[in-house]
């Protein structure tokens, strides 16, 4: 989701990663200016805001193949006023991180605030449930290799990622197999609440400089449905369903919008075999409708079956003939 904050300089050999303290800044992203990702963030009232400190073995992993002529490297950035700071090829939530030795995270994020969700938030004061014992975690299972979290896939221009010497703006989307991860809530350490599948879609606009304290970054996936986990305790059970009360009133669908637009300093590390960076996550998940638009394949049949039943009287007319 996140710039890497950092030059990635191509030896021979070896990659060399310089990472360096950069300016905070405030600013937001204009998603009208989006020429290829049709998904936008939408406006609710019904949020869960998330905070993941990687001091408190949260956040998220950014990471890549450390040969520089692998095709999980990553690509290199050709955008105007664009730093040069380039794109990793994978996603994964701080639980997922190929980093050795393994973190032993159990989480992305933990709430950090609340606005709206009635239900939940009585539920919260009636049992004395602080918000952080809550916890967002999105990433690659862990049953999984590494290999097979969040990606660009071929990692093609045009396809994968869109961007143009004649313009800041650079659209990225990550893909994978739904099978093979994983985004939910968690009491504790318990998941309570399984997502459906979505793209992560990470879009930048790279400012009037090539000065990257004034690039402006975010992250965000499609509305997808929540439903419960299984087989759970009284107490995480109902908390799980006075999260989905509020989902349900609220439009049915949730999203996730990473929305923290200030630079940061990253370090590098190796795992795995990945170059690999953490970052802290600031976003919410946001609760509202979907937009899904049925396949064209779909749209057809739905044609083709109405045609069908509206000729049925004018068969049986003419057969009376």
């Amino acid at each position: 989701m996140h710039k890497t904050h950092l030059s990635i300089l191509v030896g021979l050999t070896t990659t060399v990663v310089v990472s360096t303290p950069l300016m905070a800044q405030a600013a937001s992203f204009d998603f009208n200016r989006l020429q290829n990702i049709s998904s936008k963030p939408i406006n609710s009232n019904y949020r869960l805001s998330l905070f993941g400190n990687v001091a408190d073995n949260q956040g998220y992993t950014a990471f890549f193949n450390l040969d520089p002529l692998a095709p999980d490297f990553g690509h290199r950035d050709i955008s105007l006023n664009a730093s040069g700071n380039g794109a990793p090829y994978y996603l994964t939530g701080r639980q997922g991180s190929p980093e050795e030795p393994a973190s032993g995270s159990t989480r992305t994020a933990s709430v950090a605030e609340i606005a709206g969700f009635p239900t939940l938030s009585s539920f919260l004061n009636n049992n004395a449930i602080s918000l952080s014992s809550i916890g967002f975690g999105y990433g690659v299972k862990s049953d999984r290799n590494f290999n097979t979290t969040w990606n660009l896939g071929s990692d093609i221009l045009g396809q994968n990622w869109f961007a143009s010497p004649d313009s800041t703006i650079e659209e990225r989307i990550y893909t994978a197999n739904p099978n093979n991860v994983e985004s939910f809530l968690s009491f504790n350490t318990t998941k309570i609440i399984n997502f459906d599948y979505s793209n992560i879609y990470s879009v930048l606009d790279y400012g009037g400089t090539t000065d990257i304290s004034d690039d402006i970054d975010a992250g965000f996936t499609d509305p997808v449905k929540a439903t419960r986990v299984a087989g759970l305790d009284p107490l995480a059970d109902a908390l799980a369903d006075a999260f989905l009360q509020d989902v349900t009133a609220a439009g049915g669908a949730v999203q996730l919008v990473a929305e923290d637009t200030a630079v940061e300093e990253a370090s590098f590390s190796t795992g795995n075999g990945f170059g690999l960076l953490n970052f802290k996550f600031v976003g919410s998940l946001r609760v509202g409708r979907t937009s899904t638009v049925p396949e064209p394949s779909l749209i057809w049949g739905i044609v083709m079956t109405a045609a069908c039943y509206a000729m049925v009287p004018l068969r049986k007319t003419f057969l009376k003939k």
